[in-house]
């Protein structure tokens, strides 16, 4: 295949990937983790800040909302929300988009989108520059492009993707200097950046670095090579040092210390923990192993979801006869240099996973063991059962062809969640469900379309949550959580005067200046506060 039918083949795949993406990306209201987000991305320090400004006894307007911040406003947003700093280069992109198409759910959730389109570029990349195929290229890329996973966080307000994609990126260039014979100056600056936007990305693409680290020591161990990696990741410790020491990284160990304590709080509270069973466990060996075979089948197209239907043995055994059956086909004739991108392959998937599952072992609770946070490895594994299959087929065409069956009946299985998806059924990969269009965005419009002169905006306060029960809080505390989200959506230099309701726990009430009442939306407990 030339390299111009593979690039038009890929511009295809990528058409196809925004469609799935683009696709009702505006339609379902945002949930507690994208509020979070989308709060610290305007600078306004996470749900529940700006509380002085918006205290009981005040009014506030959406232009007192929407002054503009200072860069200290905006690194304490940053100390104070989304574990303090784990996400900037997210949130960075998030203010931009903002700023550039407006605050609309589907405008914040096209960041996701943009970085897992660009992951899809890479994943192609990989294939036709480093195992030289333009054919494991574009299956690969088609493999990323119909991943539920990263479909459904691409629909997100969040940072999966965008940590994602920079710690491929940071793979591909690091890559070239191990595999390549020589290379210049501009492929170290590139990995250089592509470390530093991908710690910032994320602080868990550590374990990235640590399987590059590793993928060194194994295949490697040249003082010529340590000597210039080390310039790299000084130039990107420096900066992430001051981070985590002067900058908001110094509250990160804390409010995971802190989220940890409250999780087992929950889970010694039996009622509370029976209405977050799934969520929030034990990290009793039972668990982790059940989790953790969910987890790595479902790196795999072949085993995807097959722990749902055969149990979390047979999920097992389904794993380790892939394994061995893609380490029998990919290594049988390898040359050294494909026997080393196997192993880097292996690492990026098997190390974060490992990290995750030793760090709810210690923690003592499953929160931090999900999917999302091992997914660095997905676009890898693509790449791998990309390889797979076209190699099978090489060798043996009635071989291959099984392959490509089975990976047609499991795209029929995408196809099914992906329309749960679409539904917003309960899904695969999130809680989020049921939801309507955003309700803040249309209390914000009711807003627009009936306020006068004199009028004031009455916002709800102190609706009780599962976690507010595991909490104790102070006398006279109240929530602008609503108000604060409402303003999003609300044209920056409006002066509609708004006021938190202390006494009242779910209605947002227009009163007029003739003392007249209008309910604009009732979030009838927590039934729309997702």
């Amino acid at each position: 295949m030339s390299n111009k039918t593979a690039y038009i083949g890929l511009f295809f795949i990528l058409l196809f990937a925004s469609v799935l993406r683009f696709y009702h990306i505006g339609n379902f209201g945002i949930f507690g983790d994208e509020k979070q987000g989308i709060m610290v991305a305007v600078g306004n320090v996470n749900i529940g800040g700006k509380k002085a400004l918006m205290a009981p006894d005040k009014t506030f307007t959406p232009k007192d909302f929407w002054q503009p911040k200072t860069i200290t406003e905006l690194l304490d947003a940053n100390a104070r929300g989304d574990t303090s700093g784990n996400a900037t280069v997210h949130l960075i992109s998030m203010n931009i988009f903002g700023k550039l198409f407006g605050h609309s759910d589907a405008s914040l959730r096209s960041v996701s989108v943009l970085f897992n389109l660009l992951t899809i570029i890479f994943v192609f990349l990989i294939g036709k520059n480093i195992l030289k195929s333009n054919w494991i290229g574009l299956l690969a890329a088609l493999l990323a492009t119909t991943e539920p996973f990263f479909v459904i966080f691409s629909q997100q307000a969040r940072f999966y993707t965008t940590c994602i994609f920079f710690s491929t990126m940071a793979s591909y260039y690091f890559l070239q200097l191990m595999l390549y014979p020589s290379v210049g100056k501009r492929t170290y600056i590139a990995y250089t950046l592509a470390i530093i936007l991908s710690i910032f990305s994320n602080y868990l693409n550590c374990t990235i670095l640590l399987c590059h680290g590793l993928f060194w020591l194994a295949t490697d161990r040249t003082w010529d090579k340590l000597k210039k990696l080390s310039i790299c990741y000084v130039c990107m410790f420096i900066p992430f040092g001051l981070w985590m020491t002067k900058g908001p990284g110094q509250y990160a160990l804390l409010y995971i210390k802190d989220a940890t304590n409250l999780y087992k709080d929950i889970l010694n509270n039996p009622a509370l923990a029976a209405s977050y069973s799934g969520f929030i466990d034990l990290a009793s060996w039972s668990n982790l192993f059940k989790r953790g075979i969910s987890i790595l089948n479902d790196d795999f197209i072949f085993t995807n979801g097959l722990y749902e239907k055969l149990g979390s043995k047979m999920g097992v055994v389904a794993l380790a006869v892939l394994l061995i059956a893609m380490a029998g086909i990919l290594l049988r004739k390898a040359s050294k240099e494909q026997f080393r991108i196997f192993l880097f392959c292996g690492l990026v998937i098997f190390i974060p996973f490992v990290f995750s599952l030793l760090s709810a072992y210690n923690a003592g609770v499953m929160t931090g063991f999900y999917f999302r946070y091992t997914s660095f490895g997905l676009p890898f594994a693509s790449i791998l059962v990309a390889w797979f299959v076209i190699e099978a087929y090489q060798t043996n065409k009635l071989v291959g062809l099984g392959l490509v069956v089975i990976m047609l009946f499991q795209s029929y299985n995408f196809a099914r969640i992906l329309v749960r998806f679409y539904r917003d059924s309960p899904q695969k990969y999130t809680a989020s469900h049921d939801r309507i269009y955003n309700p803040y965005h249309t209390v914000a419009q009711k807003i627009i379309q009936n306020y006068a002169e004199g009028d004031t905006v009455f916002y709800p306060s102190m609706y009780e949550t599962s976690f507010s029960r595991a909490i104790a809080r102070k006398a006279g505390e109240f929530d602008n959580n609503d108000a604060q989200l409402v303003n999003l959506y609300l044209p920056k230099e409006a002066t509609y005067v708004q006021q938190i309701a202390v006494n009242e726990p779910n209605k947002v009430i227009l009163k007029k200046k003739n003392k007249q009442s209008i309910i604009l939306f009732d979030f009838e407990g927590n039934k729309y506060r997702y």
